[in-house]
């Protein structure tokens, strides 16, 4: 995974793990997205990659914690996803 000015960028190797990898996107009961990943694959870096997939696709408006899980449900990665959504395109005119 590059990074930018804005952190890391999901190129589509990256996307293309991402999807290898993900078994399932799940929803908590307040609406925020975690990941189901096979078993056998490196949560930590599994956890980057979701990360960098919801700054991709700036969906979600608001900061929340979510996290990985593998398949077996017995480990999980936790990560903090901050959107910037409400900063995107300000300038220090329009602040």
């Amino acid at each position: 995974m590059q990074t930018n000015s804005k952190g890391a960028e999901f190129n589509a190797a990256d996307r293309q793990q991402f999807n290898d990898g993900l078994i399932e996107t799940r929803w908590t009961e307040s609406g925020e997205p975690y990941y189901v990943i096979r078993d056998g694959l490196d949560l930590e870096e599994f956890a980057r990659l979701a990360k960098a997939h919801l700054e991709d696709k700036k969906d979600i408006a608001h900061d929340f914690s979510s996290k990985v899980i593998n398949e077996s449900g017995d480990m999980e990665v936790p990560f903090e996803y901050k959107s910037g959504w409400f900063l995107e395109g300000l300038t220090e005119d329009g602040i």
